[in-house]
C-alpha cells in the first residue's frame, strides 16, 4: 500500500524551501478561533503535488488554531476502499476526506452537512458559495439539499489542437471546433504524412469512458429516464458508438485499442495526433519544451458542446470526534485566499476568483478555458454510487466496437443489457 503521512506543524516548515516559506509568510492566516486548540484532525486524500500542498499549507491552520492536521495519502483505489470502510464501520479514523464526486451518493449518509458552517462555527470563514460555478458546485458537493463537500480541485476536460497542423491543412488555427462533427471533419483533413486527426483512446481504461461520455452528452444522451431506468442503449447510445467507430477511429493512430491517458498525451505531445481531449493537469508537461515537441504550437478551449467535470471535494465525517474543528478546517482550506495561494503552489482551483486571478493565469494559461468549461454545459459521470462499475462496462463495449469484435449497434445493446442487469442485482430496478 502506498501511503504517505504529512503532519501540519511549523517545526517542519524549512523543508519546503525558501519559495514556499515566503508564500506562507506573505499572507498570515485570517483570525481563527482557538476554541479547538489541542485537537487533532486526520485527513484522507490521494497522492500527488496538489495534496501535498494542502498538507503543507495546513501548517498555518495549526499555528492559528492550535489544531493539528495529519494527512494520509493513498492511491485512488486504496483511498476509496479505506474511506468507505471507515465511514460505514463508524470507526471515524478520518475526520475530513477528499472525495471524487462519483462517490458522493455512497458517502452522503455518513457526511456532515456543511451548508451552515458560518453560523454553526463561530469565527469560521464565510463559504462564499457564489464564487463557484453553480452547476459545478452542485455536482461536486450537493446531494439533494445537503452540502456534503466543498470543492478542493477544479477539473474539466479541454480540447487541444496543433496550430501548425491546422495551418498546413488550411484550417483557422485561432478557432477550435464547436461540435464533435466538426472535430471529425477537421480530423479527416489533418490525416497524412504520418500525422493523424485525433488521439482517441479505445483501450480498457477510464479515458475511453470519458470519450464515450463526451460524445454521448453531445448526442443528447441521458444515463437514466424519468423512472430511473438506464438508457445507455438509446438512440443516443447507438449514435455514440457509431460515431466513435465510424468517425473518430479512422482518424486516430493504430494501436489505440490499448490506449489510456499516457498514450493520448504522447500522441499529442509528439505531434503524431493534431487534436485531442486533454485534462488540465497535463498542461505543465504539454507546454514544457523538455517534455513536449508541440509546447509552442498548441491552442485549447473547452471540449465541444459540453465538458466533463473531474475534480474533488472535501467532506467532514459526521461521526468525527472533532467535527466542529473539522468543519472549521474545511471552511478555511477552501476559502478564497487559501485557494488562491494553493493555486500558486500546485493547486487546481475551482473558485471563479482564482481562475480569473492574473497571477494564476500567468502561471497556468489554460485557467480561463477551465473556467469557461466549468461555467458552460457540463457532463458528469453516472450519478450512482457504483459509477466505477459502469465505467468498466462502457470501456469494455467501446473497445469491442472499435476492435470490430462487435458492431456499434451490438455494443450499445450489450452495454444496455449489462447496466440493466447490474442495476437489477443492486436493487435499483424491480422488474
Amino acid at each position: 500500500m502506498k501511503r504517505r503521512t504529512f503532519t501540519a506543524g511549523l517545526a517542519a516548515l524549512p523543508f519546503l524551501g525558501t519559495s514556499l516559506t515566503r508564500a506562507f509568510a506573505q499572507s498570515a492566516a485570517a483570525p481563527l478561533p482557538k476554541t479547538y486548540s489541542g485537537q487533532k484532525i486526520r485527513a484522507l486524500a490521494s497522492t500527488g503535488a496538489v495534496w501535498e500542498s494542502m498538507a503543507n499549507i495546513s501548517r498555518e491552520f495549526t499555528e492559528a488554531t492550535g489544531v493539528t492536521v495529519e494527512y494520509v495519502n493513498l492511491s485512488y483505489n486504496e483511498q476509496y476502499q479505506k474511506l468507505i470502510l471507515d465511514l460505514t464501520s463508524g470507526a471515524a479514523s478520518f475526520d475530513v476526506f477528499n472525495f471524487a464526486y462519483q462517490w458522493k451518493y455512497e458517502i452522503e449518509p455518513y457526511s456532515a452537512d456543511l451548508a451552515n458552517i458560518a453560523t454553526e462555527i463561530p469565527g469560521a470563514p464565510d463559504l462564499a458559495l457564489d464564487d463557484y460555478p453553480k452547476r459545478a458546485l452542485d455536482i461536486y458537493g450537493r446531494v439533494k439539499d445537503k452540502l456534503v463537500g466543498l470543492p478542493t480541485i477544479g477539473d474539466v476536460t479541454l480540447f487541444v489542437w496543433n496550430k501548425d497542423a491546422y495551418k498546413a491543412a488550411g484550417l483557422d488555427p485561432a478557432v477550435g471546433p464547436k461540435t464533435w462533427d466538426e472535430v471529425a471533419e477537421r480530423g479527416a483533413k489533418l490525416v497524412g504524412n504520418g500525422q493523424f486527426g485525433y488521439a482517441m483512446p479505445a483501450g480498457k481504461g477510464i479515458q475511453t469512458t470519458v470519450t464515450w461520455i463526451l460524445i454521448f452528452k453531445s448526442m443528447g444522451g441521458e444515463y437514466f429516464d424519468a423512472s430511473g431506468a438506464p438508457t445507455f442503449g438509446s438512440e443516443a447510445g447507438v449514435k455514440t458508438m457509431k460515431f466513435l467507430v465510424e468517425k473518430l477511429a479512422p482518424i486516430s493512430p493504430p494501436g489505440n485499442l490499448t490506449w489510456d491517458f499516457p498514450e493520448m498525451f504522447n500522441s499529442l505531445s509528439t505531434g503524431q495526433a493534431a487534436q485531442s481531449m486533454m485534462w488540465p493537469g497535463a498542461f505543465g508537461d504539454l507546454l514544457n519544451p523538455k517534455t513536449s515537441q508541440v509546447h509552442d504550437k498548441v491552442a485549447w478551449s473547452p471540449t465541444p458542446q459540453a465538458s466533463l467535470l473531474g475534480g474533488w471535494a472535501m467532506g467532514v465525517n459526521d461521526s468525527s470526534r472533532a467535527k466542529d474543528a473539522a468543519k472549521l478546517y474545511v471552511a478555511w482550506l477552501t476559502s478564497p485566499d487559501i485557494v488562491r495561494r494553493m493555486g500558486l503552489m500546485a493547486g487546481a482551483p475551482a473558485r471563479i476568483s482564482a481562475l480569473k486571478d492574473p497571477e494564476l493565469v500567468k502561471q497556468a494559461p489554460n485557467r480561463p478555458a477551465v473556467l469557461a468549461g466549468l461555467q458552460g454545459d457540463v457532463a458528469e459521470y453516472p450519478p450512482i454510487k457504483e459509477a466505477e462499475q459502469i465505467h468498466i462496462m462502457i470501456y469494455d463495449e467501446v473497445n469491442a466496437a472499435v476492435a470490430k469484435i462487435k458492431t456499434p449497434e451490438q455494443a450499445a445493446t450489450d452495454l444496455q443489457g449489462k447496466v440493466e442487469s447490474f442495476m437489477r442485482r443492486r436493487g435499483y430496478l424491480k422488474t
